[in-house]
């Protein structure tokens, strides 16, 4: 495992974990399973509570022995931390006059092994590995195992959860510590159909930092199967807000804001505009222009040069923000409103120039994976057949207030989000809804969270805005 997916968690964190799944009594003879111990920041401080405990319940060191054997399970992929955990258990258990434990901890891949039986209690602060992370044999493991991981952009820590659930005794209790966007997170929805039938309560640190030089936002969820409730306890630990959550209402994605909860309207943003990404060229160095000369008829890219005939304005939200100015090949035409493209001798003959400047990024451009297109064009075309009219930009991520950009007709976006009317309601409109309070409300609740004042939203989460019957269209 990459040490850079290795956060170790809090000893303040560790024993609210204990705490909030009752792991303070009658622990004897309860098994108890950490998939991911890696130094022992988790399962040293959780043994140490096992002794103790048993002590107390007047268990003698022979017994406590033999129930740390039966009792205490640990898995670590790494051989550094698991040894450096292995040494600390020792070290704890001989502190309590307890030598020669036979620690029950494995030095494997916690989803290759298969158990035999089930837990009373597991908690885990999972490795987080994005998808772009990770190997292709990984992502084609865990498609194939897990259903939390079928489709989309899946983390490495939607498979420990489903793993876990389908290790946890039919009474028994599972806490993990998880980044927030798993609440958010589109290709999320089924881990979270997953856990919703037995989740029982969330502890949210907001915009607490619990990690060191980590932005990530945090959450503890709870799952108790033993739990008959349709309540979820919904605990924001950042402002002390204590919410309870009837679990049939939470679909799509999860908000935990009174407001969010309670609002209805009749229309959505979508049914007036349609908010979608831009054009997507899949390798923006070969097309995206930044420092050029212009020179007669052409733009001159170091020793290349670049018909002007075929360059338009391009936007992204960071360039207007930082007032750059950036040009884009564009390799289409529009006749009578509609995407025509070039053959490839046409595209060759008309724009000589621009092929051989192309030609320099050329194995970069095949190895896209775009099946239907030519070499030269954008590796995906669907924004393409919408882009000839005036539309509106904004960013994917929103810090504090939504910047909302007017673009020409001409003009290429090439990142962030982009509008177009659906009906007769003008941009104006559009752009008003945008910058209301009630969208930045709402992007706060729906969007995922980046960092302390950032939230990042999709193009659906735009369609999706309720539209209450108060805006003057």
């Amino acid at each position: 495992m990459n040490s850079k997916h290795q956060i170790f968690t809090p000893a303040a964190i560790v024993n609210e974990m204990l705490d909030k799944i009752n792991y303070s009594a009658n622990l004897y003879g309860k098994k108890v399973l950490e998939g991911s111990c890696g130094n022992g920041s988790i399962l040293v401080p959780l043994v140490e509570r096992y002794i103790e405990v048993s002590i107390s319940e007047n268990y003698s060191l022979e017994e406590i022995k033999k129930g740390l054997e039966n009792d205490i399970y640990g898995v670590e992929i790494d051989t550094y931390y698991y040894n450096d955990c292995l040494n600390k258990l020792n070290e704890l258990s001989e502190k309590y006059h307890l030598k020669d434990v036979k620690w029950n901890l494995y030095n494997i891949d916690s989803l290759n092994f298969l158990w035999n039986f089930k837990f009373n209690f597991i908690i885990g602060n999972p490795p987080y590995i994005k998808y772009h992370d990770m190997t292709p044999e990984l992502r084609i493991f865990l498609k194939s195992k897990y259903e939390a991981c079928k489709r989309g952009n899946f983390d490495y820590y939607y498979a420990f959860i489903e793993e876990s659930l389908n290790l946890l005794d039919k009474d028994g209790k599972m806490i993990y510590l998880i980044p927030t966007n798993m609440f958010k997170n589109e290709y999320a929805s089924t881990l979270r159909n997953l856990i919703i039938g037995n989740l029982t309560a969330i502890y949210d640190y907001a915009h607490q930092k619990i990690f060191k030089n980590i932005l990530t936002s945090s959450a503890l969820i709870v799952i108790d199967n033993s739990s008959t409730s349709k309540n979820i306890k919904y605990h924001n630990l950042e402002d002390d807000r204590l919410l309870f959550i009837n679990r049939y209402t939470l679909n799509g994605k999860w908000s935990f804001s009174p407001k969010a909860i309670k609002i209805k309207a009749d229309k959505k943003f979508g049914d007036f505009f349609n908010a979608s990404m831009p054009v997507a060229t899949l390798l923006n160095d070969a097309f995206v222009l930044e420092d050029f000369i212009i020179l007669d008829n052409y733009y001159k890219i170091d020793n290349y040069r670049v018909e002007k005939s075929i360059v338009r304005n391009a936007a992204s939200p960071r360039g207007l923000y930082l007032k750059k100015k950036e040009k884009i090949i564009f390799p289409y035409y529009y006749r009578d409103g509609k995407l025509s493209r070039y053959d490839v001798s046409e595209f060759q003959k008309y724009f000589p120039e621009t092929t051989k400047y192309l030609m320099t990024f050329e194995q970069r451009l095949r190895k896209r994976t775009s099946y239907n297109n030519h070499w030269f064009e954008y590796g995906r075309t669907q924004a393409l057949q919408h882009l000839d009219q005036t539309k509106l930009l904004l960013s994917t991520v929103v810090t504090r207030k939504v910047n909302v950009y007017e673009l020409d007709k001409d003009t290429v976006p090439y990142s962030g989000i982009y509008i177009i009317p659906k009906t007769k309601l003008n941009l104006d409109v559009a752009k008003h809804i945008l910058e209301t309070k009630e969208f930045i409300e709402y992007v706060n609740e729906i969007g995922v969270n980046t960092n302390s004042v950032s939230f990042r939203i999709t193009a659906k989460d735009i369609n999706n805005f309720p539209v209450c019957n108060n805006l003057n269209f």
